[in-house]
């Protein structure tokens, strides 16, 4: 039996968090906190959270998604990626979005929930509870009628994919690992991108 190494502890740097305001911050205070805070970050709550930090698989994953997704989409969507959902005082940001063209500007910084289509998560190791639990939960609750849940099986994707039920709640439309073929949210017809770098 080998003696237990002392933990040596973790470095980290210094990341200033604004104090949020009686109430909290919401989505209008975006603009300002990007100026402020040095790191990414969603609103929980009208609190700063700060995201853990991506893997690889999960950025090139996130990435060819958002162009197989433009390829197909009809002209009255655009597919984005890492933009907020407007909840008020929690601003989610999905991976990948499918939102109205009309709510789209060079500026956009975060959509109402009326113009998502389409909110897809990928799973990242720090990211499980979020994606698989707490995103569903909100998106359900803002009324988004499409969500993916994008996992990594041996460094491939599978796309998991839900509709909205009438009373609230995602039921399950499909399991996905080599094409994706749906009519809904809009008219899809590809093969899964493989995730290469």
């Amino acid at each position: 039996m080998t003696a237990a190494r002392p933990l040596e502890p973790i470095q980290g740097r210094m990341v200033l968090l604004p104090t949020p305001p009686p109430g909290g911050f919401s989505a209008a205070d975006l603009p300002r906190l990007i100026e402020v805070v040095d790191a990414r970050f969603e609103l929980l709550d009208g609190e700063v959270v700060m995201m853990a930090p991506a893997t690889q698989w999960h950025d090139e994953a996130m990435d060819v998604l958002k162009y197989a997704l433009r390829a197909v989409a009809p002209a009255d969507v655009v597919i984005t990626t890492e933009k907020g959902i407007n909840l008020g005082h929690t601003v989610p940001e999905p991976d990948v979005l499918a939102v109205a063209r009309q709510a789209v500007s060079a500026d956009s910084l975060y959509f109402d929930p009326v113009d998502v289509q389409l909110a897809v998560e990928i799973v990242s190791p720090g990211t499980k509870t979020k994606d698989r639990t707490l995103r569903p939960a909100q998106y359900a609750e803002a009324h988004i009628r499409h969500f993916w849940r994008v996992e990594n099986e041996r460094s491939a994707m599978v796309i998991y994919t839900f509709e909205l039920l009438p009373e609230g709640g995602y039921a399950p439309t499909g399991v996905y690992r080599s094409r994706l073929r749906l009519d809904r949210p809009f008219a899809i017809d590809i093969e899964i991108p493989a995730v290469t770098w």
